[in-house]
C-alpha cells in the first residue's frame, strides 16, 4: 500500500474543510460578528498633588443629577482654559471622585487636539471606544456615521462617563457625544467650543489660573514645604515666574526637587 496522499494549502481562504466523500448538501456559515458588553474603566491615573480648584469641582458635582435615569438628555461639559492651566488634571481628578455614580464603565480618549501629532479623527476614537465596550474587530461598521450609531446604541440606558481630552473642535467632538441622558460627557479644550454650547446644550466651565495661595501650596507639595517656607519670598517670586501656571509649577517645582541644594 503506498504511502497517503499530501493535503496542501497555501493561501488566505474564510473557510478550509478537507472530506472524502459528500452525499447530500454541504452548508458553510460565514462566523458572526460578536458583540459582548463590558465596562471599560479607562480614566487615566489622578496625580497626588493637586492644589485648589474646590470651586469648579463644586460646580461639576452640581451637574451631577440626582437620580441619573431621569434626564432625557445627555449632560455634557466643556472644561476651557488656556494651556497648562490644567484642564486635564481638574477633569481626571474629578471623573475619580464620582467614578461610582457611573458603574456601567468609564471611557477616556485623548484627541491630541493640540499636539504636534496628528488630532486623533472622531472614526479612530469611536472604533477604540467601540473596542473598550466589547466589539470585536469584524462588528465595527466601516463608516463614521453607522459607527456613531452603533457607539450611541450601546450607551443607551447605560450609566457611562465619556472624558473627551484636548478637543481642537466641536466637529471632532460631536461623534463621540452619547445620546442617553443617563451619560456624562466631560469634555476639555484650549477652544470655548462655543458651537457645541450653542448646538449642544453643553455647559461650560472656564478655568482660570491658579490663586497665589493656591500656587503656593503646589509649589509645597512638589519641592517641600520646608523649603519653601524658608525663603517665602523667593517662592512668590518663583510662583509669579510660572504664572500660576500648574503645569509650569510642576515643572519647576520638579526642578527644585531635584536639586535640594539649590537655593
Amino acid at each position: 500500500m503506498g504511502d497517503a496522499p499530501v493535503n496542501q494549502f497555501r493561501g488566505r481562504a474564510s473557510n478550509v474543510m478537507q472530506i472524502h466523500d459528500v452525499h447530500g448538501d454541504l452548508y458553510l456559515h460565514e462566523p458572526q460578528p460578536s458583540i459582548r458588553l463590558v465596562a471599560p474603566h479607562q480614566l487615566p491615573a489622578d496625580i497626588r498633588q493637586f492644589s485648589g480648584r474646590e470651586e469648579e469641582l463644586r460646580q461639576l458635582d452640581a451637574l451631577l443629577h440626582d437620580e441619573p435615569a431621569a434626564p432625557a438628555a445627555v449632560v455634557v461639559c466643556a472644561i476651557a482654559g488656556t494651556a497648562g492651566v490644567g484642564k486635564t488634571a481638574l477633569a481626571v481628578r474629578w471623573a475619580h471622585r464620582v467614578r461610582d455614580r457611573f458603574p456601567d464603565g468609564q471611557l477616556y480618549v485623548d484627541l491630541l487636539g493640540y499636539s504636534s501629532d496628528a488630532p486623533v479623527l472622531p472614526s479612530r476614537a469611536l472604533e477604540g471606544f467601540l473596542h473598550a465596550l466589547g466589539v470585536s474587530g469584524d462588528a465595527v461598521p466601516p463608516g463614521l456615521h453607522d459607527q456613531a450609531a452603533l457607539y450611541r446604541s450601546l450607551l443607551d440606558g447605560r450609566r457611562m462617563l465619556v472624558v473627551l481630552d484636548n478637543a481642537s473642535s466641536p466637529d471632532q467632538v460631536r461623534p463621540l457625544l452619547p445620546g442617553s441622558g443617563t451619560c456624562f460627557a466631560l469634555i476639555t479644550s484650549r477652544s470655548g467650543l462655543a458651537g457645541l454650547v450653542a448646538r449642544n446644550g453643553a455647559q461650560r466651565l472656564t478655568l482660570d489660573l491658579l490663586s497665589h495661595n493656591d500656587s503656593l501650596d503646589l509649589l509645597r507639595d512638589l519641592a517641600g514645604a520646608r523649603r519653601v517656607e524658608a525663603d517665602p519670598h523667593a517662592a512668590a517670586t518663583l510662583v509669579d515666574q510660572c504664572g500660576r501656571l500648574p503645569l509650569a509649577l510642576r515643572v519647576a517645582g520638579e526642578r527644585a526637587a531635584a536639586e535640594p541644594g539649590l537655593p
